[in-house]
Formats: C-alpha cells, sequence, structure tokens
C-alpha cells in the first residue's frame, strides 16, 4: 500500500464515499433478498393428561414461498440497484483521483514556497555584502550617504520578503497536512 493511497485512505471524504459504495452493495443484495424464495420450518409438541388420559401430539411443518408475481418488477429493481452500486464505485474511483490530485498540487504549493524561501535567504545575503560593501566605501569616503541609505533599505526590503516567504511556506505546509488529513 502506497503512502498516497495511506494518505487517502485517512480522509473522511474517501472515507464516506467508501461507505456509500458498501451501502449500495447492501441495498443490492437487499432487492436480490426480496426477490428469492423463502422457506420456514416449524415443528411443535404437545402433551396434556386430562384425567388420566395421556395425549401427545407431534406436529411438523414447512411453507414454500415464490414471488412468481415480483419476478417482472423485481428484476428490474435489482438491475437498478446494481447500476446504482456501479455509479457508487465510478464516482469513488473519479473522486479519488481528484483527492490524488489535490494532495500532489497542495505538495507542490509547498514545494514551490519553499524555494521561495531559499530564494529571499540568498537575496539577504546578497544584501548583505552590498550593505557591507557601500559602508566600508562610505567609510572611506569614496561613495555618498545615499548609495549607503539604499543598500540599508534593499536590505531590510530583503528580511521582508523572507519574512513573508516563511509565513507562506507555513500556510502551505498547514494546507498541505489539512488536505492529506494529518
Amino acid at each position: 500500500m502506497s503512502i498516497e493511497h495511506c494518505a487517502l485512505a485517512n480522509l473522511p471524504e474517501y472515507q464516506l464515499l467508501n461507505k456509500q459504495v458498501e451501502a449500495t452493495k447492501l441495498q443490492h443484495k437487499m432487492e436480490i433478498g426480496k426477490n428469492l424464495p423463502t422457506v420456514g420450518v416449524g415443528a411443535g409438541y404437545n402433551y396434556h393428561n386430562l384425567l388420566d388420559n395421556n395425549h401427545s401430539f407431534a406436529m411438523v411443518f414447512a411453507t414454500v414461498s415464490v414471488p412468481i408475481s415480483d419476478w417482472w418488477g423485481g428484476s428490474h429493481a435489482i438491475k437498478r440497484k446494481k447500476i446504482e452500486q456501479q455509479k457508487a464505485e465510478e464516482q469513488l474511483a473519479d473522486n479519488s483521483e481528484l483527492l490524488k490530485i489535490r494532495m500532489q498540487n497542495a505538495w507542490n504549493n509547498v514545494e514551490e514556497s519553499h524555494q521561495q524561501l531559499q530564494i529571499a535567504q540568498r537575496s539577504i545575503e546578497q544584501a548583505e555584502e552590498n550593505l557591507r560593501l557601500n559602508r566600508d566605501y562610505y567609510k572611506a569616503g569614496t561613495s555618498k550617504m545615499s548609495d549607503l541609505l539604499e543598500a540599508q533599505l534593499l536590505y531590510q526590503q530583503s528580511l521582508d520578503r523572507r519574512t513573508d516567504a516563511f509565513a507562506d511556506y507555513q500556510n502551505k505546509l498547514l494546507e498541505y497536512r489539512q488536505v492529506t488529513g494529518q
């Protein structure tokens, strides 16, 4: 059993679809049972002693009921239940595929968000180096204050982007856990 199938089996939507298939199978069996012959068997024994007169009596009986009049309508009802069962099984297969697609999309979003977080981290590293160089150039007198302030602004913006990327990554992880029923 694959990990994907295990995750799918834990989803309430999937479990509900499975129960629907089970219910239609039982309805089909019940409809068949309505149109089958029935047999009833019984036995009885009676004993009495009245005025010193012993009498015992035993009997056995059986009944057979064959639903001849319902065969035509019953066969159609059985076919309807069989079609309902097939529809439920097809719905289970279709919705299972949709659930798998939804899980895969959620995982793809997690991976994409993680890559964005890594890019934001690299951006911080580059902005730190740019800021360090601009500080050195300003101290040496080869750069203007506006260049140093712009480098500080870029550094702060890269920190903000990493914060946003981290929050987005956490949201995507949460969505993935919800989709997979974890």
